[in-house]
């Protein structure tokens, strides 16, 4: 009889490559990939610039709503509680490390309208006791402009070029010298309501207006530097300007904003009234030039 031979299932996958044949591959397994991102984990420190942004927007509206109510000193009072928070949710949001787009974004549409739409309905209802197509235009070119200021710079954000100036005047400066303007003719009892006044606070706005929309530098602060041998005789200085801010808080803002406003133009009309360096003559004059004066 023949010799019986077991019979058994030969795997592939185990079997040994044969030489000089090609390996088959084996199939290919589909998997189902999750197609939602993986979300990370946020602290909440993280989201404290977004809060003071939005304790900016607050600020805005309700200043909107007691400047419309005729209580107007505690609607100045907000728009610069308003510029406070945005002096320092950016601060905050580069300390911790959460800057973000949406930040941006959120900071620009709160700017708005604590700086764009607050001071000049605040201003439009001292001085129009009844509403009035100058004062509305007023007002819509004010807010225009400042949205104007902020899509610009948005735009330069975007690019991620870095700057030591302002182009332009930021949008908080103006609001707080407005704010500040209602403080003062309050304390001291100026009139507000007179033709004079008023002619005065036109000419006023539409020039802070054209000035946050033109090409004008401002000094960033945020970019000066201190030298460590003048560290001392800053912090006195400081102490100094908080000691008087405290005593003549309405003031103090009012000539602050002012000074940093005429700033800019006094800064433009020097330079242009200054002689350009001779940094386009050549070279070769100039060594010469040299070498002649070193003779003598």
């Amino acid at each position: 009889m023949p010799p019986k031979f077991a019979t058994a299932k030969t795997d592939r996958s185990s079997a040994a490559p044969v030489p000089g044949l090609p390996r088959l591959k084996k199939p290919r397994r589909f998997r189902i990939r999750n197609l939602r991102p993986k979300r990370k984990n946020i602290k909440v420190v993280h989201l404290l610039p977004n809060v003071l942004t939005s304790f900016n927007v607050a600020c805005g509206v309700s200043s909107i709503i007691l400047g419309i109510d005729k209580r107007f000193e505690v609607a100045a009072f907000f728009i610069l509680l308003a510029a406070f928070f945005d002096l320092i949710d950016g601060k905050v949001a580069r300390l911790f490390g959460s800057a973000s787009p949406f930040g941006v974004q959120l900071d620009s549409l709160a700017d708005v309208i604590s700086f764009g739409v607050a001071p000049p309905v605040l201003l439009h209802t001292i001085l129009y006791q009844q509403s009035d197509r100058l004062g509305l235009s007023l007002v819509l070119i004010y807010t225009l402009f400042t949205a104007l200021r902020l899509a610009r710079y948005n735009v330069h954000a975007n690019i991620g070029q870095k700057r030591d100036h302002f182009t332009g005047l930021p949008c908080p400066v103006p609001a707080c010298f407005l704010a500040a303007t209602v403080l003062v003719c309050i304390e001291y009892g100026i009139a507000m309501d007179n033709a004079y006044f008023r002619t005065g606070m036109h000419i006023v706005m539409i020039s802070l207006a054209c000035l946050m929309v033109s090409t004008v530098s401002y000094p960033d602060l945020s970019s000066w530097h201190i030298e460590r041998r003048n560290i001392f005789q800053h912090n006195v200085i400081m102490v100094l300007v908080l000691c008087v801010t405290v005593l003549i808080f309405k003031t103090v803002i009012f000539f602050l904003s002012a000074s940093f406003i005429l700033s800019g133009p006094i800064n433009a009309f020097r330079a242009m009234g200054k002689t350009p360096v001779e940094e386009s003559a050549p070279e070769e004059t100039k060594s010469g030039a040299r070498e002649t004066v070193l003779e003598k």
